[in-house]
């Protein structure tokens, strides 16, 4: 997500795009000679660099997303950030490839090539040397002159607040200027550490942001239940700035996806990210053509799934089940049935009622995970392998289809699940439930419950089609090497 972004990341941007416009010229000239001869004669000639250079701009932009190279920590690396680049660089550069191939062979080995080699070449040695060589010494030049300074408020009072603040003070690269501290459990103007002070409670932040000309809110607050942080999240979202968090509640975020450092702090970033913007509408039109597609190119293999469940158990091959979809409603649910006709649910049942209990009263100080029951009887052979490898879940294209899923995003609960849940765990299917989701590519079985919840808050928050492409890339190892599927 772009918008609500720290303004040196589209400083970055800007200047990236530019190099990458001035290299695309230059490439164009160099691999076709007469370019500006024949397009001067043919307009069409020119519009299809225009193209060209539109889908190559989306491919690399997607590209420097998808390798962190406008996080802060990976800025000030030089090191990192040079293998970052050219990691990105090689991503696009194959993707591009690959499209110019698929687009005219002729046309490749004619022109292409040469196109992409001097393109590859010339943006990569400009981006790369104003990047490595440069941004960091910038970094360094406008801290130290104070000329950049993003006016920061951090909500808390504790150990965790003031070790932030801290740690910002003593980062040489730090373009952070503390405005003070906003504690609900210190009184107004109390000095919480060094000559920063309490500025008020959380009810008083949207005054405070404006009082203060805040420019970013970091939440750092010791011992505070899931569902308090939800809210206080919620409140400082209100203030239409950059909110991130400080917490040990988010470490399965920071251990499982690269998040941002402030100096030697993990923060993950909330974003205020209406469910009514285009790029929701872009996703859904986007599920719909993925989703057709999928179906049509594994059509064997799903054939092939089809009957080896015929011949492994009698009974229908589709099982057809009630979830619990977008805003609480439910929906018919498709999977290849993995389980033998007439199985007995109700140990199931109590699992997964005790197993979200628990996760609720013990989730600090206990490994509960995500409820999916081992050694369970009711699988058959095929059943166990199409589960272990996830590919008894490729008939939810259907539902994608339908409307009642997306390719990515929350998985859809039971309704006995759905009773279980605390009204803050709900806040994860505010969105359509997904086929895949962030705790599935990342751990799948091996996180708690009140982690999946957590990282489903962190997904609605920060969608973006490139967490999508992320996701769905991250998911395709799960089902391969079927990593903590049962």
């Amino acid at each position: 997500m772009i918008h609500n972004q720290p303004k040196f990341k589209f400083v970055l941007l800007g200047i990236d795009f530019l190099l990458l416009a001035v290299s695309f010229v230059v490439s164009v000239s160099i691999a076709i000679p007469d370019f500006w001869e024949i397009s001067k004669e043919q307009f069409v000639f020119a519009a299809n660099y225009i193209v060209y250079f539109g889908s190559f701009s989306i491919i690399f932009f997607f590209s420097f997303l998808l390798c962190n190279i406008y996080k802060r920590n990976v800025v000030i690396s030089r090191y990192r950030h040079f293998f970052l680049i050219l990691k990105a660089f090689l991503y696009a550069c194959s993707i591009g490839t690959l499209i110019l191939l698929l687009n005219s062979f002729d046309y490749f080995f004619l022109y292409g090539k040469n196109l992409l080699f001097y393109f590859f070449l010339i943006s990569f040695l400009t981006i790369a040397t104003y990047r490595v060589l440069f941004v960091k010494s910038v970094f360094l030049f406008l801290a130290k002159k104070k000329l950049y300074k993003s006016r920061l408020l951090v909500v808390g009072g504790g150990e965790a607040a003031i070790k932030v603040v801290d740690s910002l003070e003593k980062d040489s690269l730090s373009t952070f200027e503390v405005v003070g501290f906003v504690d609900d459990s210190s009184e107004d103007g109390a000095i919480l550490h060094n000559d920063f002070c309490n500025l008020g409670k959380t009810k008083d932040i949207n005054r405070i942001v404006q009082e203060k000309n805040v420019d970013e809110i970091l939440i750092a607050i010791d011992k505070i239940s899931y569902g308090q942080l939800i809210r206080l999240v919620e409140q400082c979202l209100k203030s239409n700035k950059v909110v991130r968090i400080y917490s040990d509640f988010l470490y399965v975020i920071s251990r499982k996806l690269q998040v941002e450092y402030y100096a030697s702090i993990p923060v993950v970033m909330l974003s205020q990210y209406s469910l009514d913007d285009i790029t929701w509408r872009v996703k859904r039109l986007l599920d719909i053509v993925l989703a057709s597609t999928a179906l049509v190119v594994l059509s064997p293999i799903l054939l092939l799934i089809a009957v080896s469940i015929k011949l492994s158990s009698p009974g229908p091959v589709i099982f057809k089940q009630t979830r619990i979809g977008k805003g609480g409603k439910p929906f018919d649910f498709y999977k290849f049935r993995s389980m033998h006709v007439a199985g007995d649910g109700s140990k199931h049942k109590e699992f997964v009622k005790n197993f979200i209990q628990q996760g609720k009263q013990n989730c600090c100080d206990q490994d509960i995970k995500v409820f999916k029951m081992t050694d369970d009887p009711r699988i058959f052979k095929v059943g166990k392998f199409i589960r272990k490898t996830s590919l008894d879940e490729f008939p939810q294209l259907f539902n994608v289809i339908k409307g009642d899923m997306a390719l990515v995003g929350p998985r859809p609960c039971l309704p006995y699940e759905w009773d279980c849940y605390d009204e803050w765990h709900k806040n994860r299917l505010k969105i359509l439930p997904g086929c895949t989701g962030l705790w599935q590519a990342l751990g799948r079985s091996s996180v708690t419950f009140e982690e999946m919840v957590i990282l489903d808050v962190y997904y609605i928050s920060n969608m973006t089609l490139v967490l999508d492409l992320k996701i769905i890339l991250l998911t395709f190892p799960v089902i391969f090497f079927g990593k903590g599927g049962y």
